[in-house]
Formats: C-alpha cells, sequence, structure tokens
C-alpha cells in the first residue's frame, strides 16, 4: 500500500481551527446550470460556482491545450467569467460586484486551475487587482475602476512581484516615482507582468524616497511600453509582458496607496493577495487527482507502490482547504493571520509540486506524451512554486517572522 502522505500531515494542519460554516468544495466538477440561472439576478456561492464550471467546461476546456502550446490568449473566456460574477466575489454589491467573499473567489479560480492552471494564473491577476482596489482607502480610483474590473468589461494586471520581493529584502525597486504637480512621475522597468495589453489596466508600486506609492496604469498611458518576454516552458497564454516607463504621469485620483498610507495599506492586501494564489494550487491538484483516478482503472496495483497515492493526497488537499477558508473568511473581514497565511501558501506550494508529480508517474509512459495533461500538470505545478512570493521567499519571510 501507498505510504501515507506524512510530511505535509503538519503541525500547522493539525492545529488548524476546523471551518464548519463554510461550504464544502467539491472534488467532482457541479451539476451544469440550467439556463435561466445565468438570468438570475440573486447569486450565491453555489450558484455562481455551477456557472462557472458550465463555462469552464464549454468555453475553456476545448482551448487548454492552444493555451498550453501556442499562447492562446483566451480573452474571449476571461469576459465571459466577469460577466458571470466570476470576479465579483472581491467587491461588495455597491462597489459593483457580489459581495461573496475572498473564500469564494478562492474557489472561482480552483474551479479555473481543474481544466488550466494557466488561466487560472491569469484570473488570479484580475481577482488581485480588484482586491486591491475593494481594498484601498482612496474612493476616487476606486469608482473609476474597481466595478470594470469585477464584471470583466476591463481586463487587469498585476505588477507587484518586485514590490513584495523588494519589501522581504530581496531585490532593489525598480520604478521609482517623484511628486509633481497634481500626481506623480514614475521611471523604471519591470521584467514580467501578467494578464496586461494595450487595452488592459494593472497596478503598480513606485519607490519614492524612503515611501511607496502604489497606482493603476495601463497599456494606452503615455510613457508605457510593453516587450515580449522570452519564451516560457508554460503559461505562455497569460499576456506577459515586461513593461518600461518614461516620466509616466500618475494623476492623483489613481493612487491606490500615497506614501503616507501604504504602510498600513500593504499589510490590508498581503493575505488576500497570497491566499487567492491557493486557488491556483488547489486547482492543479484537483486536475492531477483526476490523472490518478484514470491511470488507477487499469494500472491500480503497480501505482499501490508509489509514495503518494489519490486517497493520501486528496487528504491533505482537504485539510488544506478548510484552512483556506478559514483565513480568506479572516483576510475578508480585516483581520488577516499573515504568518499562518504564509505557512499555508508554502504548504500549498509544496502539495502541487508533489500532487503534479504523483500523476505523471501514476500515469507513467503516457504521461509523459505532449497530448498528456500530466505534462502540462507538472509545469504548471512549477509556476505555483515559483511565482511571487515563492517557495524559498515564503520560508525567508516564515523564519523572519518566527524569529522576530
Amino acid at each position: 500500500a501507498a505510504k501515507p502522505f506524512a510530511r505535509f500531515q503538519t503541525t500547522f494542519f493539525k492545529n488548524a481551527v476546523p471551518v464548519t460554516d463554510c461550504l464544502p468544495f467539491p472534488t467532482e466538477r457541479p451539476p451544469a446550470p440550467s439556463a435561466h440561472i445565468f438570468k438570475d439576478k440573486t447569486m450565491n456561492r453555489e450558484t455562481l460556482l455551477s456557472q462557472v464550471a458550465e463555462l469552464v467546461k464549454t468555453k475553456l476546456k476545448p482551448l487548454v491545450d492552444e493555451i498550453d502550446r501556442n499562447g492562446l490568449y483566451p480573452e474571449d473566456f476571461m469576459r465571459e467569467l466577469g460577466a458571470i460574477g466570476g470576479f465579483g466575489a472581491v467587491g461588495t454589491e455597491a462597489e459593483g460586484g457580489n459581495g461573496l467573499g475572498l473564500a469564494t473567489q478562492i474557489a472561482v479560480l480552483r474551479e479555473v486551475g481543474k481544466e488550466c492552471g494557466a488561466t487560472s494564473f491569469s484570473a488570479w491577476c484580475q481577482a488581485a487587482c480588484a482586491w486591491y482596489l475593494h481594498q484601498t482607502p482612496n474612493q476616487a480610483v476606486k469608482d473609476k475602476y474597481l466595478a470594470d474590473i469585477l464584471q470583466g468589461k476591463v481586463l487587469a494586471g498585476t505588477g507587484m512581484s518586485n514590490t513584495v520581493k523588494h519589501l522581504a529584502g530581496i531585490e532593489k525597486h525598480n520604478l521609482q516615482a517623484e511628486r509633481v504637480d497634481g500626481g506623480y512621475k514614475v521611471n523604471g522597468a519591470l521584467p514580467w507582468v501578467s494578464n496586461i495589453g494595450e487595452d488592459h489596466i494593472w497596478a503598480n508600486t513606485a519607490q519614492i524616497g524612503d515611501g511607496y506609492v502604489m497606482f493603476i496604469t495601463g497599456g494606452q498611458w503615455e510613457g508605457v511600453t510593453l516587450q515580449a518576454c522570452p519564451e516560457f516552458c508554460a503559461l505562455e497564454g497569460t499576456r506577459t509582458f515586461s513593461l518600461n516607463f518614461k516620466d509616466v504621469f500618475i494623476p492623483d485620483e489613481d493612487v491606490i496607496a500615497a506614501p503616507e498610507q501604504f504602510s498600513d495599506y500593504i499589510s490590508s492586501i498581503k493575505s488576500g493577495f497570497i491566499l487567492l494564489q491557493i486557488g491556483i494550487g488547489a486547482g492543479v491538484i484537483d486536475g492531477s487527482l483526476g490523472i490518478i483516478r484514470i491511470a488507477n482503472v487499469v494500472n491500480a496495483e503497480v501505482n499501490s507502490y508509489l509514495d503518494d497515492s489519490y486517497d493520501s493526497l486528496k487528504a491533505a488537499l482537504d485539510e488544506a482547504w478548510q484552512t483556506t477558508e478559514r483565513l480568506a473568511d479572516l483576510a475578508w473581514n480585516n483581520t488577516p493571520d499573515n504568518l499562518a497565511t504564509l505557512k499555508l501558501r508554502a504548504a500549498a506550494a509544496e502539495l502541487t509540486l508533489a500532487a503534479a508529480q504523483s500523476a505523471a508517474l501514476h500515469a507513467g509512459a503516457k504521461g509523459y506524451l505532449m497530448r498528456s495533461p500530466a505534462q502540462r500538470r507538472v509545469r504548471e505545478a512549477m509556476f505555483v512554486a515559483i511565482v511571487t512570493p515563492a517557495l524559498k521567499h515564503l520560508r525567508k519571510e516564515i523564519a523572519a517572522l518566527e524569529a522576530a
């Protein structure tokens, strides 16, 4: 029999507070909604996830190979996902969303990731930008942009990787700002920013003296240049570009957090920003479990000698998911537990890597074929472990917090 998945039965998971008031997230796809549900203005978690599952099945699944192999960006799917409320959980009804909360938004990303990790990441970029605007203390920028992002009318990215790494002492800050009349002037370059384009917008932060200013900018802003990146081994269909800023003017009305607001503000978004990424990993794990289940139809006996079985991986995922929902509720209610969030995100990266590798081993030679989803899931899992905050970054921050 397969060995227990012991390395993920950590003290952290064992001590996690059980979630008894959150809906369980099924491994199997929920039933397709009837047509009238899409026209129903009422929205709850079950309805939304059913709609997302149906949209993923009918509009995203047929495109997955094209996204993975040829870098197709599924723009129509992204906009339709927004139209049915797929980004709206991180905004209140007054803001133009559905108010279902951070835990529901993470579940949406998981549903997308069951079929395509790349598109789940693109959807994470959109949801993260919406989360920033939901949390901003500045009403002008919220009123200007948030509703359109929540509803998928405008597609949005997040250019915060450099800032997050800089604040952890890993990188120098690449964007620099100076105060000018009516706003800020920004110069610098960023190597990789995703879910962007000429008609997209995104969030960035620039250093100004000893402080920072966070703001919205876009592909049509004067002085902003998008450049193609070197080819990646996966996630090519995410509209990822390098950015150059040359004397880019940022008006005060586009500021998400001014220098005097930034310290409190970044603390208010950090946990949610990180927890949303667990939706990507959970989806990749779900897809990997599906591969294992199919492989075991014929080869269950020999597969039982592998370290990580379907049951052990599924048990670890279910436990991590309960903790995700608990921490997401805390972040949504502005009482985040940042250390627990970092630990969970690190464990989720490790679990995603293990699940994808196990799926490839269960599939055997068939999983090594380009047409097999097993090799794609391995590449997607690598991304979950290296996207900011990467596993090594998470461990650095955890060690610093525990030593304090």
